[in-house]
């Protein structure tokens, strides 16, 4: 049974969508080619823009939103969640030591230049690092997270490419950055905007949710056919959406 929070995750969602111009969104949106459904969907192009903005070209978009109320609602599907999560963490601030102790030691020629007036805060391009050690943890880092996400619901999207821009919504601070899936962006909003019995507190605060990571673009765009479908599906959904007061009535 679905929860006031995720319903008004969902509705934030929409939001979201109508915010950065998709003229076409609806919630509990079937995708093009999975039995799964987007919590929310969007598609934008350069019809949807105001007729001021049209001059701006807009390429057609697909935008689709996976609403996560809690992290056990997040993390339910991955089996070993916490032993892996615990390695990643230790990686990952192997990963961060070298970054900063043994990269500007043993590979100067890696600094950027012009990055900082203060050579301790110059910034060292690591993708390019040599080093084995670094490496490594490196590969690791990718073994854990494709463990992370082996056939669960948001590699399968990312994998298929059945939207142009995947997003997670989520309470601010509930989904730590390492831990987002490979190809999907993040949206949050306060933890308290889902508690319904702060809702007096919040009179004031504009109900959005924030991009905190981007989206990947454009290395994860759909096929045209894909995205057509998925633009199909959202009509579908609003039309269905639309019918259901009457059909109450």
């Amino acid at each position: 049974m679905e929860t006031r929070a995720h319903r008004e995750l969902k509705r934030l969602a929409v939001q979201y969508l109508r915010d950065v111009g998709a003229c076409a969104v609806a919630t509990e949106v079937r995708c093009p080619i999975s039995r799964y459904r987007f919590d929310a969907a969007g598609y934008r192009d350069t019809g949807c823009l105001p007729g001021s903005d049209r001059r701006r070209r807009c390429e057609p978009r697909t935008l689709a939103v996976e609403c996560k109320q809690s992290r056990g609602d997040f993390l339910r599907d991955v089996a070993g969640i916490d032993q892996l999560l615990r390695r990643q963490r230790a990686l990952h601030a192997m990963r961060e030591s070298i970054e900063r102790e043994r990269i500007p030691r043993e590979e100067p020629e890696l600094c950027i230049h012009d990055s900082s007036l203060f050579p301790e805060l110059a910034e060292y391009d690591c993708a390019r690092s040599r080093l084995p050690g670094y490496r490594r943890v490196l590969r690791l880092i990718e073994r854990i997270e494709l463990r992370l996400q082996r056939e669960t619901k948001f590699e399968r999207l990312r994998r298929y490419r059945l939207a142009d821009e995947l997003y997670l919504a989520a309470p601010r601070g509930m989904i730590r950055r390492h831990e987002l899936p490979v190809g999907w962006g993040l949206l949050e909003c306060p933890p308290h905007w889902l508690d319904f019995r702060s809702h007096h507190d919040r009179l004031d605060e504009p109900p959005m949710l924030e991009v905190t990571v981007p989206a990947p673009a454009p290395a994860l765009s759909s096929r045209g056919a894909t995205r057509a479908r998925l633009l199909r599906n959202i009509a579908a959904a609003a039309t269905t959406a639309a019918l259901q007061p009457r059909a109450m009535a």
